[in-house]
């Protein structure tokens, strides 16, 4: 059997699981349709379920507050590595400078040496 938006919304009825995975497809689907929200809201109503739309809507705060702090980790970790990243270009670039300052040096005639002193 394949799940689309509209199989999904057609089986809502007063025997449907009303579970995570339940709550998980509302978000998935409204994510990309944005009044599937209120569709499913007001199927939920129609059936007698308007309870469900407030166990929704506590779901989604939570499960929204727990995805902005791994969402907060994870800018933090993508922060720091930019930092490491940076860090190292400028010690290579740094290193390959110096490499190419001794080179001219050491290609430097005593002439030019003293002069540049």
């Amino acid at each position: 059997m394949v799940v689309n938006k509209q199989s999904f919304y057609e089986s809502i009825d007063r025997n449907t699981v009303f579970d995570e995975a339940f709550f998980k497809k509302v978000l998935g689907y409204g994510m990309y349709d944005k009044p599937f929200l209120e569709i499913v809201a007001a199927k939920l109503i129609e059936i007698g379920m308007p309870d469900m739309v407030e166990a929704y809507n506590e779901w989604y705060a939570a499960w929204k507050a727990e995805d902005d702090q791994q969402m907060k980790k994870v800018t933090e970790w993508y922060h720091k590595e930019c930092d490491r990243v940076f860090e190292k270009r400028q010690k290579e670039q740094h290193r390959k400078a110096v490499e190419k300052w001794k080179e001219n040096l050491q290609n430097m005639s005593n002439e030019e040496l003293i002069r540049m002193l």
